[in-house]
């Protein structure tokens, strides 16, 4: 008589047992008695309703019934073998819940992942990219990188890079608008709105020229707007780094300083400083070290 119910437990004892056509055999690779393998066989072949296996003598061998449980079976099991080395290794690792600009995310990030997979490697990461300045504590996040002057209420932040800001173009937009920016033309300004050139040129000691071309509230629409060749962007150097060495944007002037914002990793003072979260800021400051 069929069950509605099959022993999922007896499954591994009749793979093996299938595999070996011996019982007594099966029964030795799974600890168990000859006698104990032969119920578990037999419970199985009760709540299918059918006989799995031809008896001949010592040995057994699969029906057609049995091959077709067999190849469901085998399958099944080692899904569940995988699914259980990856919850182990998941309960080995840790995850870091992280809150990033979309730009810092985009243009520094994300083309290091890999790095720090290798650096970290039981590490995981979880990033919210986005331009809210989020409370860590309540949204649950382990840590933050912020642009600012590092002081933020109820969090603790160690400074990892610079603030620097520097004018860039594409390639054909600096040969084209080269000259002019040196000059004072009129040349097409794309500016973001935390950068503004007038502090730039104030700096500079020159007077403000050029037209505003566009004005962006995000730094990565900024940087891609300037790839694009649509226009000269001041931009934060850490930012346009890996794009100034691979030359899709050269720099019109050397970097400099207009405010006190600079790169900080940021965590939640009631936490403090965790091993995960240390490992993170080392390795950061490893990165950041040559920029």
């Amino acid at each position: 008589m069929m069950s509605e119910r099959i022993p999922l437990h007896v499954l591994p004892t009749f793979a093996i047992a299938a595999r070996l056509e011996n019982l007594r055999a099966a029964a030795q690779q799974v600890h168990l008695t000859h006698g104990a393998v032969s119920q578990q066989i037999q419970l199985l072949e009760q709540a299918v309703g059918y006989p799995l296996f031809e008896r001949r003598g010592r040995g057994v061998r699969l029906n057609a019934a049995g091959r077709e449980l067999l190849a469901a079976v085998e399958p099944a099991l080692q899904a569940l073998q995988q699914g259980v080395a990856r919850a182990r290794r998941a309960a080995a690792s840790q995850t870091l819940r992280i809150s990033v600009l979309p730009s810092f995310a985009h243009y520094w990030l994300l083309p290091r992942l890999s790095a720090f997979h290798e650096a970290c490697a039981d590490i995981a990461l979880d990033i919210d990219a986005s331009l809210a300045l989020q409370d860590l504590s309540q949204r649950g996040f382990d840590a933050a990188i912020r642009i600012g002057s590092g002081q933020w209420a109820g969090l603790q932040a160690q400074r990892i890079a610079s603030g620097d800001v520097l004018p860039v173009a594409s390639p054909d937009m600096a040969r084209e608008w080269g000259a002019a920016f040196e000059n004072g033309g009129d040349i097409p300004l794309l500016e973001h709105d935390v950068s503004p050139w007038r502090d730039w040129f104030n700096a500079q000691g020159r007077p403000l020229c050029g037209r505003q071309q566009a004005l962006f509230n995000d730094a990565g629409l900024l940087i891609r707007a300037a790839e694009q060749g649509f226009g000269i962007a001041l931009a934060k150097k850490l930012l346009v780094q890996d794009a100034l060495d691979a030359g899709r944007l050269v720099a019109l002037a050397a970097p400099c300083r207009l405010s006190d914002d600079d790169v900080y990793l940021a965590w939640p003072q009631t936490a403090g400083l965790t091993p995960a979260v240390t490992r993170l800021l080392q390795w950061l400051q490893q990165q950041l070290a040559a920029i």
